[in-house]
């Protein structure tokens, strides 16, 4: 049975949000380069693997597999206490799941990424992070923006998959989406921060939006130690 809440792992911060995250939720991960959105989600679902059994999947876009998991290794994460619970898959992987490309055609990525994610649900993922919003709408250009996206975010939600997608943001942006409607169509938004106090560089982390949990706006510093997340309590 999946849990009714998924934790973010962050000490000090699920409490905050009703414990937790409602499952089936569509996630924003939303954050400058260098602001761990990609630890942060591996953390996540390196952690619900452990406490919950229940397997997690890591889909990049981005990066190759290998490199993720040597970036998380020298982070403090010992993946191979959950290696039969986590699956990392890069794009390599899901191109050689779709065979051979016809010459002249071009795929439609959102549509692949739907249907990935609705066949690694039903073989018992109940947890994926996405590697990112940003270059998925790279490797499938997107026209008519309201309308794709809504029918998008719309298949990904009626597989019922607790779902984390990350978002890059321009510093200075408060925008939350290369497109602006990502925002109203996601369940939750969690944004990591940066910022230079001094010489020296300052994580803080929000929980913006969470349909279905009450929780506090506040952006609260964030401490990353040892492949442990906590929020220094205020």
């Amino acid at each position: 049975m999946c849990p009714e809440v998924i934790k973010t792992y962050v000490k000090g911060l699920d409490e905050r949000i009703d414990a937790g995250i409602p499952a089936g939720s569509i996630v924003l991960i939303c954050g400058t380069p260098g602001s761990l959105k990609t630890t942060f989600c591996y953390n996540i679902l390196l952690n619900h693997a452990l406490q919950t059994k229940e397997k997690g999947l890591y889909i990049s876009l981005e990066q190759h597999r290998e490199s993720i998991l040597a970036q998380m290794k020298r982070i403090g994460f010992d993946s191979t206490m959950a290696k039969d619970l986590i699956t990392v898959v890069d794009l390599a992987h899901l191109r050689k799941f779709l065979g051979p490309e016809t010459p002249g055609t071009s795929i439609d990525w959102l549509k692949v990424i739907a249907s990935q994610i609705k066949f690694f649900h039903e073989e018992g993922y109940h947890l994926i992070a996405i590697d990112s919003l940003d270059a998925l709408y790279v490797l499938s250009p997107v026209d008519n923006v309201r309308n794709r996206l809504f029918h998008f975010f719309e298949e990904l939600r009626d597989t019922g998959v607790s779902l984390f997608m990350i978002s890059e943001m321009d510093p200075g942006s408060r925008s939350f989406g290369k497109y602006g409607v990502e925002g109203f169509l996601s369940d939750g938004i969690i944004h990591l921060e940066i910022e230079r106090i001094g010489k020296t560089v300052g994580r803080f982390i929000s929980i913006v939006k969470m349909r279905g949990a009450s929780h506090p706006t506040d952006y609260f510093p964030l401490i990353v130690d040892k492949g442990e997340f906590r929020i220094v309590q205020r």
